[in-house]
């Protein structure tokens, strides 16, 4: 083709104008092969066209291509329909002239002219700038959506005459680059970036033709990349999974996924790429879920943390498969620590069982070391909140299976319930955990921090919390009343360590109770002075306690009859106390304390033996003081407390051949059955404690927690009622139940019963009154 003539045209003429601008439209687009448009022929086509626009004497009327385009026959003042029509027909023609070169892939040549193409509709956008500014946008305005601006025209033609005719052979050549990508072929990215978008731009809002428009892109790819997409892969997987394990098609969706995100982003635009994550999730994961599922609890248990760990990130964006894994490790979990602590009770067992020590199997206490089952269920936790770190990053759903599986396995396993109906002895373990460091004759070599971490750990799970604030109480108080305690501030740092997890009237119990540790000591240098150092008693250490910070209870049982050389050393205890606090009343607790007794039945030239008795069997070997055989009926008159008290203390005597019974074989409690006090006494060792084969002890002291466990809670319930009732005046009769479990449960679970059996209580006391519609209404 020749080059464009030189001299410009008549500015009227139409004919003369365009065939003045065709041969530079044709360098514009490419038409010459690689001849770029030089300056000096952009100028004569804009000037050209810029001519004929502006010029006032041509005719004003439309020509049959204006016509054809649809515009009414008027009279303008502006010009450019003749010349946009001409340009409208070369273009189509212009593009159906394009075809690929001799065995030239048809998406290569589509993206070579589309490149060319674009920058040429750029170019003659330039060109028709005038046109663009005045003519067009004055037809666009007056509602012909059918005008383009020229840079859009030729996008028009493109489409409509190229892309349109070719469009599934366009995508089938991408859609074939893809795969070979997907397989690990090299291709050339570029060429399926350009092709996909230009189906962006030749996405075009008719009303607005600045605002994008993705129509084409999502009719004419995106729908059906989808599709593709989701066949590819579930080909893959299936087939992959049938060749291979679940540890590996993890692995290898661990790859893929990325892979696809860098192509997403490579050539797909934003919505398509969320579009495409759906998918592959859906047939990468959702669609192999159970088979990952199966192979879950298989790799919990083989500790297989890295697969774990790719299993949770794989569904990571599935809520309900996380929920689904989550639930699971709970399942586990529980699984696991029963296995655990039944292997631990089974060892306890086997160890007893083995033992030369056949009294210590008949001790009627928790078989179970309290600091064995402490740490099997802290170890248990430790194990697992290090999967929760290594596999599934602290999620707060597998935290919350985690707390969920620790809340039933510290309180429900075959240690702490050994059979189904028995309460769950969790809280008396911790807190004879707690004693067995506190005590003074302990050897545990624990540090105060890592007892104090385990406290807070298994205290925070454990259900009745109120258990295990009296059970702490009952030992802190043996541990005080009997002088074992390793230190004052040892015991004051575990309870200060123990603070946020203890309820406030159970810190000012424990607060009162070293009170009256401090307060009893200086009775007792007072006392001392006053008795001298002659008296009978030695170190005497009278300990006077508030009966309602103690868990002790006056038991009339335990009513005895002091001899004559105790008595005056009580009533100076009496007078000194009572010198200081006459408002006051003693009562002695003879169920609780201990002594040391000197007694000369050793062999001639030996030590006397030190014996460690209760209060009870204190009186028993005085009176042999006076004879050295009784009746068992005249000796439990003398000593006076209630026969089976009496027979329970007196047992472990006759036991270890302290006491000869007359006839051997007959009843202890024959009140003819002869007692007498041996001669010499037998034993390896000359301190011999008979205070711990006293049989009926544990069981009364059960039977006291379990009493004040029982009225604590009575009161707790009632106290709650009237806190909710005084400030809601009137609540329905479920509310107020729902209400009262929610405030109980930070201390214990509450019973529904104890819950009715507490509103009876304030509607009988008057304090509540039922009203219509099963409400109930504050009166106090």
């Amino acid at each position: 083709m020749s080059a464009p003539p030189q001299a410009l045209p008549i500015a009227g003429d139409l004919d003369a104008t365009w065939n003045f601008i065709k041969p530079g439209l044709e360098f514009i687009l490419g038409a010459q092969g690689d001849q770029g448009v030089t300056s000096k022929i952009y100028m004569n086509c804009y000037t050209a066209v810029y001519n004929y626009c502006t010029n006032k004497t041509r005719s004003s009327t439309l020509s049959q291509t204006s016509t054809r385009m649809g515009l009414e026959k008027t009279t303008y003042t502006l010009t450019g329909g003749e010349i946009y029509g001409k340009l409208e027909d070369y273009l189509k023609e212009y593009v159906q002239s394009l075809h690929p070169e001799n065995n030239e892939p048809f998406l290569e040549f589509y993206v070579r002219k589309w490149k060319r193409f674009t920058i040429g509709a750029r170019y003659l956008n330039n060109v028709f700038d005038y046109m663009n500014r005045y003519w067009v946008l004055k037809e666009r305005s007056d509602g012909h959506r059918n005008i383009f601006d020229i840079n859009n025209l030729a996008l028009v033609q493109w489409k409509n005459h190229l892309f349109t005719p070719n469009l599934d052979r366009i995508r089938a050549e991408i859609f074939g680059l893809i795969e070979r990508q997907r397989n690990n072929e090299i291709v050339d990215t570029n060429i399926i970036s350009v092709a996909v978008k230009s189906m962006v731009y030749l996405g075009l809002d008719v009303n607005d033709l600045k605002k994008p428009n993705l129509l084409v892109y999502a009719t004419c790819f995106e729908t059906q990349f989808i599709e593709v997409t989701a066949e590819y892969y579930r080909k893959e997987s299936q087939s992959f999974l049938s060749q291979h394990g679940v540890k590996d098609y993890m692995i290898k969706c661990e790859k893929r996924l990325p892979e696809e995100i860098i192509r997403a982003n490579n050539y797909l635009e934003e919505r398509s790429r969320k579009l495409l994550h759906i998918t592959l999730r859906k047939v990468l994961i959702e669609d192999h879920a159970q088979e990952m599922y199966d192979q879950y609890l298989k790799l919990l248990e083989e500790n297989g943390t890295e697969h774990i760990h790719r299993m949770f990130v794989l569904f990571a964006d599935l809520p309900e498969g996380l929920d689904t894994l989550a639930a699971r490790l709970e399942s586990h979990i529980k699984i696991e620590a029963a296995k655990e602590l039944e292997e631990l009770k089974l060892s306890t067992e086997s160890l007893e069982a083995s033992s030369e020590d056949k009294t210590a199997r008949k001790r009627p206490q928790v078989a179970v070391n309290p600091k064995a089952y402490i740490y099997a269920l802290v170890n248990i936790y430790d194990k697992f909140s290090r999967v929760l770190v290594d596999c599934f990053n602290r999620d707060p759903r597998f935290i919350k299976s985690l707390d969920a599986a620790c809340k039933h396995f510290f309180n429900i396993n075959a240690i702490a319930v050994p059979t189904p109906k028995s309460a769950s002895k969790t809280p008396e373990l911790l807190a004879r955990y707690a004693d067995a460091f506190l005590k003074a004759t302990t050897k545990e070599v624990e540090t105060e921090t890592h007892v104090a971490d385990n406290l807070k750990l298994v205290l925070r799970y454990v259900e009745n919390k109120d258990e295990f604030e009296n059970h702490y109480r009952r030992l802190l108080a043996k541990r005080l009343i009997n002088g074992n305690t390793r230190s004052d501030e040892l015991e004051e740092g575990i309870l200060q360590k123990l603070q946020d997890k203890n309820s406030l009237e159970y810190t000012s119990k424990i607060t009162k109770m070293f009170e009256d540790m401090k307060s009893s000591e200086t009775l007792k240098q007072r006392v001392k002075e006053v008795i001298g150092p002659n008296s009978v008693v030695g170190d005497f250490n009278p300990l006077i306690l508030a009966s309602s910070m103690w868990p002790f209870v006056h038991n009339e049982e335990y009513t005895l009859n002091i001899p004559p050389e105790l008595q005056s050393t009580l009533n100076s205890v009496e007078a000194e106390y009572t010198n200081s606090h006459s408002e006051r009343n003693l009562q002695w607790l003879w169920n609780h304390g201990k002594n040391e007794v000197k007694a000369n039945l050793a062999r001639k030239g030996k030590p006397p033996f030190i014996f460690t008795v209760s209060n009870v069997q204190l009186m028993i070997l005085l009176a042999f003081n006076k004879s050295s055989t009784y009746s068992f009926g005249a000796l439990h008159q003398i000593v006076g407390v209630a026969q089976n008290v009496f027979e329970a203390h007196l047992l472990p005597f006759v036991k270890f051949k302290l006491i000869e019974q007359d006839p051997p074989s007959q009843s202890l409690s024959d009140p003819n059955s002869s007692l007498t006090i041996v001669n010499e006494y037998k034993s390896k060792k000359l301190k011999v404690n008979f205070v711990s084969s006293i049989k009926n002890e544990q069981k009364q002291e059960e039977d006291e927690t379990s009493k004040e466990i029982e009225e604590s809670r009575k009161n707790y319930l009632t106290a709650s009622i009237v806190r909710i009732m005084k400030a809601r005046k009137t609540r329905q009769h479920n509310e107020l139940i729902n209400e009262v479990l929610l405030q109980a449960q930070s201390r214990f679970k509450a019973k529904l019963i104890d819950i009715k059996r507490a509103i009876e209580y304030l509607v009988e006391k008057e304090y509540l009154a039922r009203v219509e519609g099963g409400s109930y209404e504050y009166l106090a």
